[in-house]
């Protein structure tokens, strides 16, 4: 608008600097051209219409393919037990074993239950069971995660914070990376490793700035301070 309005006053002036009255023709023309001025201004209002439901759309898009990804996360891990359970049958194929193994998913889900169920002991031992004899399965950094939390619940704060610094140690990559900083710090801090829990929180605030485990972790580093 301010652009249009310098339009507008730079075209009077000039009829006003040339010293001449405005003739009807120029009149005419003037007419014209805020006709075409007008016209632009309608064109750009609609265009920001069009531009302002396209943003909501995409707003949308965005929306729907956050829950997609949440919802294809959750297949991804059933299809990583499944792969698991196949290794293990090709394993015991390959060796011609007679003996009946538990499939990685039915020790995973049972030790799992048992957590759920806050049967800690038997979930831990569930867990450290899977982790040694599934070292490579697909779902071995959980499993030391929920392991660490079976421990922790069960009050045994050591072997909780070995299964936390298990996981940072061996899948550097996980996803569960920034949780299981945050775990491992909480749980050393009654071992007397202030300083060291210090160092663990302040990465996860470094590293991982926009996660709901920095916030948590910027917490806990004020109760300590």
């Amino acid at each position: 608008m301010k652009n249009i309005t310098k339009l507008i006053f730079m075209a009077g002036s000039g009829f006003l600097l040339s010293g001449c009255i405005a003739s009807q023709s120029d009149m005419s023309t003037l007419k014209l051209q805020l006709q075409a001025l007008n016209s632009t201004i309608v064109q750009m209002q609609a265009n920001q219409a069009e531009l302002a439901g396209k943003m909501d759309e995409l707003n949308q898009n965005l929306l729907v393919s956050g829950e997609n990804l949440a919802q294809m996360d959750g297949q991804l891990s059933k299809f990583s037990a499944k792969l698991d359970d196949l290794a293990a049958s090709v394993s015991r194929s390959a060796h011609q074993t007679t003996t009946k193994t538990v499939l990685p998913s039915e020790l995973f889900a049972e030790a799992k239950n048992h957590l759920d169920k806050e049967a800690f002991e038997p979930a831990a031992t569930g867990f450290k069971i899977y982790v040694t004899q599934y070292p490579n399965a697909e779902n071995t950094d959980q499993a030391y995660m929920y392991m660490g939390d079976a421990y922790l619940a069960a009050g045994k704060t050591k072997s909780a914070a070995v299964a936390y610094a298990t996981l940072l140690q061996k899948f550097p990559q996980s996803k569960l990376i920034p949780a299981a900083r945050l775990k491992y710090a909480r749980s050393i801090v009654p071992l007397g490793k202030t300083d060291e829990a210090k160092r663990y929180l302040s990465s996860i605030i470094k590293e991982f700035s926009s996660s709901e485990e920095a916030k948590l972790a910027k917490s806990d580093l004020a109760k300590l301070k």
